[in-house]
């Protein structure tokens, strides 16, 4: 963990200064004789936003507070108009991304994931499936796998869902035996918890922030359609990423191999939480309600196309509703995502207009003419960039400023290599969830590490052999599944 305290406290005392001054270089730059004002000055602003981001110089808030600022005074408007020699400055431009259907499913995702939690539904899941699957090594990390994969639709934040996962983990451990640093089945149970939220994740587009964050961008460049959808998002995804699920425990018990082959002393400790919890409350069952309420809508959003986001909205309007509710909203307030709503407005409205100015698009077909690389054979660079993004988790603290760098790019490499933005760049967005290698590569995987059953090496080794074979099942996926479903 040094190595990322390191960086963080570098990335807080210089990353502000070093996004200022990128940004500046990126300004002061010859830019090409057929390059915008417009244009210039929004890839001098994304250049140091990314700095920012990668650095964590300021609050992913407090930058957007910078974007949109910037936007509105220095970009103006999107076509760069002027009137008496001044820039027209348009509101609307600057705060378009918060207008964006996916930003409002990001936070009332989270309050029926709130709910969830709250409600005391989650753990009572968890207990259940160990119950009855954890007698032996395979079947208690089966028993995780499960419940992380059942709640995962409603949680968008694979944070939160490790955070809600981990005293069940920490009580098999006990059970166990299991003491930190030593022991190998310690060591599989808690890598699996973190590769679990990872690529459950992944699964369902309200999974992680990054998802619906990747489909607002490509909706925004290419307009909405049933591949912008819930159901499709889960159609493309949930298939191959069970069959990564299963080789998971596979993967680590054969690496590290237990110290027992069954459960010491059985199921006490699963019996006497379930026992304190007591029978079944009024607020639980509401909240399953609720749930299943929200995954029916949202899988069959192909039949009646209801957007998924105000599908979002009525089922947090239950929940919040006097007498049928479970959630009072000034309780629930401080516990929903304003930093990430901040964030995920600011992107949407910085990306969108680098896209329809295209001035990603220009900047893009100049690289890729200086490289030679236009007649690229389309498969060659597809599997490349699949397990680029798998693989290039290891260099980023968060999969959200992740995806608020890679998408665009992607978009703009789509569209200038004349590709289907949608069937290109939604793969991409699928791999946003895999950041297995390091701790500090996504939260999840701080909270897994933070007990101590595993090092640094442990993770990296067992995450890089993982993502491995996650970019193999992913290609066989693009070539035997994804054309039947028109992907």
């Amino acid at each position: 963990m040094a190595q990322k305290g390191g960086f963080d406290v570098w990335g807080k005392k210089y990353g502000l200064i070093l996004a200022i001054v990128v940004g500046l270089i990126v300004w002061f730059l010859p830019m090409p004789a057929d390059m915008t004002v417009t244009q210039h000055k929004l890839l001098s602003l994304f250049a140091g936003a990314v700095v920012a981001w990668i650095t964590i110089g300021i609050n992913f808030a407090v930058s957007t507070f910078a974007i949109i600022t910037l936007l509105y005074f220095w970009v103006g408007n999107l076509d760069g108009k002027e009137k008496a020699g001044a820039l027209v400055h348009d509101a609307s431009f600057a705060l378009s991304g918060f207008g964006s259907a996916s930003l409002w499913l990001l936070l009332t995702g989270f309050v029926i994931s709130i709910a969830m939690t709250e409600s005391g539904v989650a753990k009572r899941l968890a207990l259940h499936m160990m119950k009855k699957f954890g007698k032996t090594p395979m079947g208690a990390m089966f028993a995780t796998i499960i419940a992380n994969f059942i709640i995962a639709p409603l949680t968008p934040s694979n944070t939160a869902r490790t955070a809600a996962m981990l005293p069940i983990i920490q009580g098999i451990a006990q059970t166990y035996k299991c003491e930190p640093g030593k022991s190998n089945f310690g060591k599989a149970l808690y890598i699996c918890g973190a590769f679990t939220s990872n690529i459950t994740a992944s699964t369902f587009l309200t999974g992680t922030i990054p998802n619906p964050l990747a489909l607002a961008l490509i909706s925004a460049a290419v307009g909405a359609s049933f591949m912008t959808t819930w159901s499709f998002w889960a159609l493309a995804a949930i298939p191959t990423n069970i069959v990564i699920l299963i080789i998971v425990p596979f993967l680590l018990l054969w690496m590290y191999k237990p110290e027992n082959k069954t459960l010491p002393g059985g199921l006490a400790y699963v019996d006497d939480e379930l026992a304190k919890m007591g029978p079944m409350s009024l607020p639980e069952k509401k909240a399953i309600l609720y749930f299943l309420i929200a995954l029916v809508l949202w899988s069959t959003d192909f039949i009646h196309h209801f957007n998924s986001s105000y599908v979002a909205f009525f089922v947090a309007l239950l929940i919040f509703m006097p007498r049928i509710g479970v959630l009072d909203w000034k309780k629930t307030q401080n516990s929903l995502p304003w930093e990430l709503f901040m964030y995920f407005g600011g992107v949407i409205t910085l990306s969108t207009a680098l896209m329809k100015t295209g001035a990603f698009k220009l900047i893009i077909e100049k690289g890729l003419g200086a490289l030679g690389l236009y007649d690229m054979n389309y498969t060659i660079l597809f599997i490349f960039l699949l397990g680029f993004t798998i693989f290039s988790h290891i260099i980023w603290s968060t999969t959200t400023a992740m995806a608020g760098v890679m998408i665009p790019i992607y978009i703009g490499i789509a569209q200038a290599m004349g590709f289907d933005v949608v069937k290109f760049v939604l793969p991409m967005s699928i791999m946003l969830g895999y950041a297995l290698c390091l701790p500090f590569n996504t939260m999840g995987n701080i909270i897994m590490f933070g007990d101590g059953y595993f090092t640094i090496p442990d993770l990296l080794k067992s995450g890089l052999i993982m993502s491995a074979i996650i970019w193999l099942c992913w290609i066989v996926t693009a070539f035997v599944y994804w054309p039947f479903i028109g992907l």
